[in-house]
């Protein structure tokens, strides 16, 4: 369930819009639910900014041996 519009209030995540991480984690969540992978229960926005802000808080971690 995807609710999402011109008129769809802000959100706390905009910083990372333009970024290639949101792109990518968009594409991902796109292609989950239109497999029927995944449902959304929130807006897109929320999801993907969410997950933009763990990763880039965890960079460091992630990409360490």
């Amino acid at each position: 369930m995807r609710r999402q519009g011109k008129s769809a209030p802000s959100h706390p995540y905009k910083k990372f819009e333009k970024t290639g991480l949101w792109k990518a984690l968009n594409r991902g969540i796109h292609d989950l639910v239109k497999n029927q992978d995944l449902k959304e229960l929130e807006r897109r926005e929320y999801i993907v900014g969410y997950l933009c802000k763990l990763l880039t808080r965890r960079r460091n971690k992630l990409f360490s041996n």
